[in-house]
């Protein structure tokens, strides 16, 4: 007998919802035990942001994230997202727009009240992307906490990525990177089949989380200053 590797995807939708409105209404990154890994990847037209989402607020790796409704430092999309849930929302005008939280489980999708049809996963596939930028030696420590040794191994924090070709840019990750890991982004990718002929496809994919690891031999790139083989030492902070 085989067993059932099923999976159900639960999501649920919001529309003329502002963004804000929909952080507070699910509460993504709002628990009072909160690790600090529930991710935010912020466009506008001035920036593409990756903030940290802690008890109801945004960050950046400097100070908080304000979320205006117009202007150049508005958020037209954002996907926000940790190991339990993926929020989404879409900007359709006068600072609102249309949101859509997925999860595995249907609490996270319960503060929205429009249900979307459930998806049914014969199988999932985890899927592991590499960020360009290698991790910098010395990584950005808690507002107002001391840049110590000690500091730096333990908790939440924000480490430096740096890449010739895109610069520097900061990150969100649970402690800081040890000799040779590099970041990758998690994702959950949802496989069902059609039922006419039973063709499998790929109808959704989750994002997860950022985390570290060392580089798979796959994950090799042709730039010798990101992962190359001569390049042992983590490259020392300069701002």
């Amino acid at each position: 007998m085989t067993a059932d590797t099923s999976v159900t995807l639960y999501s649920a939708t919001s529309e003329k919802i502002a963004l804000a409105d929909a952080i507070r209404l699910i509460g993504l990154g709002g628990d009072t035990g909160d690790t600090g890994d529930t991710v935010a990847l912020l466009a506008s037209p001035q920036a593409y942001t990756v903030a940290r989402l802690s008890a109801g607020r945004l960050t950046d790796s400097e100070k908080p994230i304000e979320l205006p409704a117009a202007g150049s430092d508005a958020v037209f999309e954002a996907r926000i997202f940790n190991r339990d849930a993926e929020l989404r929302w879409l900007h359709t005008g006068n600072g609102v727009g249309t949101a859509v939280i997925l999860s595995e489980s249907p609490d996270p999708c319960a503060p929205f009240t429009e249900p979307l049809d459930l998806l049914t996963a014969v199988d999932t596939i985890e899927n592991r992307y590499l960020l360009w930028g290698r991790p910098l030696a010395r990584s950005l420590p808690p507002r107002d906490e001391p840049s110590s040794s000690a500091v730096q191994a333990a908790g939440p924090r924000w480490v430096r990525l740096a890449e010739a070709r895109i610069g520097l840019l900061d990150v969100p990750l649970p402690r800081a990177p040890r000799m040779d890991e590099c970041v990758y982004l998690r994702t959950v990718e949802y496989v069902t089949t059609e039922s006419e002929h039973g063709n499998a496809s790929v109808t959704e994919e989750r994002l997860v989380e950022l985390f570290l690891a060392m580089p798979r031999p796959s994950d090799a790139t042709t730039s010798t200053s990101t992962h190359g083989p001569q390049s042992r030492r983590l490259p020392e902070a300069t701002r």
